[in-house]
């Protein structure tokens, strides 16, 4: 196992101005020219922005935040009279996939090296993904790329497998607006992974794709689906066997629970009879009913129910994403710039998780003691406050800032109950 300091080394390298350009090119991304933005400023110039309100709302605003930013450091600098125009050609041009290689590779690094502290309820799962998908206007330019609900608008969906074990997101598909949740592509042949969805994703296939890898999920049963059940864990309720759910939800007076396999399809000959376990619980008087194909009944209805609030996860990254990060503001006419600010955003956020996790391997306190809105904040005042000293081509400069963005964050980020009194 990497000692803290030799962490803090391998996050600074992959931040370093060499393998920042190294990444760079490996997409087409290179400095043609000199008075043009450098590939290095460019990239935490674009990660700030998502950082400061009003920055997004329009192209003309981001120049006029690189201006400034950068007239304090480089005065001589010709990039100092940066356009607008120049800005959105240099937006179109720098190839998005420079930015995802960069939170890809950030990724890697964060999962080997700091894992989250131990969910006992994940302990038996490879890996445990919610899945969600939300919906950010673009311009209307866009249509052809972005086609939204509403015609003559745009608009994209980004459909994101969130790791609930590392508080993170593992993939972000972009996509039309309008694209249905069903034929989100994320689940994959590996098996031992547990899925949390909502009804968004509700498809036959899509059960049928985990099943078959040896995956696992846990999705709330759709209102419109009437199960047959077919098999009980209680013997009590052999009397339940052969009824729809509907038949014998007036058989359930005096139970708080219920526990047993069902098969999903109405139809008299289905073409899809792989059986599932329906989970249900009886809550301030309404029932509420989950399908899973998770048969260890180690797992009882509550400790399912448990898993699935999990997925609550993904709706918190959401909101940060949209209404701290700004991604509800996203400006560029083009797609690829579209992209480099979703990923710019990404960028920030798990830098944030990175920040976070130092700060609790450094201070000997699980993860979830720290606020992430609280620690995000200081992440963003750092950058913006040191932009000279992050943007320095050493890399002692780096490391020292790191070093002291994670103490303030080890001292400050920590959720108000958490805090020890003074």
């Amino acid at each position: 196992m990497d000692t803290l300091a030799q962490r803090y080394e391998a996050f600074t390298q992959i931040l370093s101005d060499d393998e920042l350009k190294r990444l760079a090119a490996e997409h087409g991304v290179v400095d043609q020219r000199e008075r043009r933005l450098p590939v290095r400023i460019f990239f935490w110039l674009m990660v700030l922005s998502a950082s400061q309100p009003g920055v997004r709302s329009g192209l003309f605003q981001l120049a006029a935040f690189f201006v400034g930013a950068l007239t304090g450091l480089f005065p001589a600098h010709a990039v100092v009279r940066l356009s607008k125009m120049a800005l959105s050609k240099k937006l179109k041009a720098t190839n998005w996939h420079s930015f995802r290689a960069v939170y890809n590779t950030l990724l890697a690094r964060y999962e080997s090296l700091l894992p989250a502290s131990a969910r006992h309820l994940l302990d038996r799962f490879k890996e445990a993904y919610a899945i969600d998908g939300s919906v950010a206007r673009v311009h209307s330019a866009l249509e052809k790329f972005f086609s939204s609900v509403h015609q003559g608008q745009a608009a994209l969906k980004l459909n994101t497998k969130f790791s609930v074990k590392n508080l993170s997101p593992k993939e972000v598909e972009v996509s039309a607006g309008k694209r249905h949740d069903s034929r989100y592509n994320g689940v994959t042949a590996e098996a031992g992974v547990l899925y949390l969805f909502d009804l968004g994703y509700w498809a036959f296939k899509l059960f049928e794709r985990i099943c078959a890898a040896g995956s696992f999920f846990v999705s709330r049963l759709k209102k419109s689906c009437d199960p047959l059940i077919v098999a009980v864990a209680n013997p009590e309720w052999a009397h339940l066997v052969g009824k729809r759910l509907s038949e014998v939800m007036p058989l359930l007076a005096g139970q708080s629970q219920l526990d047993v396999t069902v098969q999903l399809s109405k139809a008299k000959k289905p073409r899809w009879t792989r059986h599932l376990r329906l989970v249900g619980l009886l809550h301030e008087g309404v029932w509420r009913f989950w399908i899973t194909n998770i048969f260890d009944l180690a797992f009882t209805p509550q400790l399912i129910f448990d898993l699935y609030r999990q997925r609550w996860l993904v709706e918190l990254f959401f909101n940060y994403l949209k209404h701290g990060l700004h991604v509800e503001h996203l400006f560029s006419r083009s797609e690829n710039g579209i992209m480099v600010e979703i990923y710019s955003a990404l960028i920030l956020y798990l830098l944030t998780q990175i920040i976070i996790a130092l700060a609790a391997e450094q201070t000997g306190l699980p993860l979830e003691t720290f606020s992430f809105k609280r620690s995000c904040d200081l992440v963003k005042a750092f950058l913006l406050t040191h932009l000279s000293q992050l943007l320095g081509q050493t890399r002692t400069a780096l490391l020292t800032f790191f070093q002291q963005l994670v103490q303030a964050v080890a001292l400050m980020g920590q959720r108000d109950k958490c805090r020890s009194p003074a």
